[in-house]
């Protein structure tokens, strides 16, 4: 089984292309030409997830499609051609192909009562609909914020931690689960290798949920550093700075939609992931000693 993984040289997307590689499946790895190739040993080809008629030809001769392309930030536009229309574009793929499997990569929180709360809900709800109305043999993972050890979302978290006054949005009691990156490759690979999988929609997460204040203290605890002391900013006056916030570098950046989403919590049901998947998930200490 030939597997197109849409997304290959991204963060999520080279672990989930060794994982599948490691498993003994021919993988062809869809890169955008700004991100370079994916890993050595394995076939790639270049395109554009926006682009329907590159997505087609990249799928030809493949069994199955693994589709992992979002975006956090862009434009209106940008948010429409990437996270709707590279679902709908898998989809236009997979039909013109003769492929019946498509795995999807969702995100937890995505909903339709969140749909039009932000720009990124908004899109990646429409692309979730479009893949789950295909009527092929869909499979959705809807993972927490995926790390890794000094990469992914927590990475962003640890510099919150680095000064003795850890600045934190809201009243920092909102939970989040967050799920070692390892684990979500292996819950692709699992879907592929299990047909009971198929029209299902699981949650991703660690073993534990944590309010953000302890998030932040386990980071600690895990990096070598002491507890930190938090400085609670309003949620309503972070919203209004914003504004201005925005336009800053990445790494500073900070959007409306971005505390919309961190106020709102990811938190799911293991059950299934275990039962299901086969997967016992790893704690954040487990996960930045592998």
């Amino acid at each position: 089984m030939t597997v197109l993984v849409t997304g290959a040289a991204g963060y999520v997307g080279r672990e989930v292309v060794a994982a599948l590689a490691a498993s003994g499946r021919p993988v062809r790895a869809l890169v955008h030409r700004s991100h370079g190739d994916a890993q050595e040993g394995v076939e790639h080809v270049h395109g554009d997830v926006a682009d329907a008629e590159s997505v087609r030809s990249a799928a030809e001769g493949c069994d199955a499609i693994v589709h992992l392309v979002a975006i956090l930030n862009g434009s209106d536009a940008e948010f429409e051609a990437v996270n709707t229309g590279g679902a709908r574009n898998a989809v236009a793929a997979a039909r013109a192909n003769g492929i019946r499997r498509l795995v999807h990569m969702c995100a937890l929180g995505v909903s339709k009562e969140h749909a039009p709360l932000t720009r990124y809900w908004g899109s990646k709800y429409a692309g979730k609909l479009a893949v789950t109305e295909s009527g092929l043999d869909w499979t959705v993972m809807e993972p927490s914020f995926v790390f890794g050890k000094n990469a992914g979302a927590l990475k962003t978290f640890e510099s919150l931690i680095r000064p003795p006054l850890a600045p934190v949005i809201g009243n920092g009691r909102y939970r989040h689960q967050p799920v070692w990156l390892g684990d979500v490759a292996t819950a692709f690979v699992r879907a592929l290798e299990r047909p009971e999988t198929i029209g299902r929609t699981y949650g991703l997460g660690g073993p534990e949920a944590f309010e953000f204040d302890d998030l932040l203290d386990e980071l600690a605890r895990v990096t070598g550093r002491s507890p930190r002391r938090k400085l609670h900013v309003p949620a309503g006056l972070m919203k209004v700075q914003a504004a201005v916030l925005q336009y800053l570098p990445p790494q500073l950046k900070v959007t409306r939609d971005q505390i919309v989403m961190l106020l709102a919590g990811t938190e799911c049901d293991l059950g299934p992931m275990r039962s299901e998947l086969g997967i016992e998930p790893a704690s954040i200490a487990e996960a930045y000693t592998r």
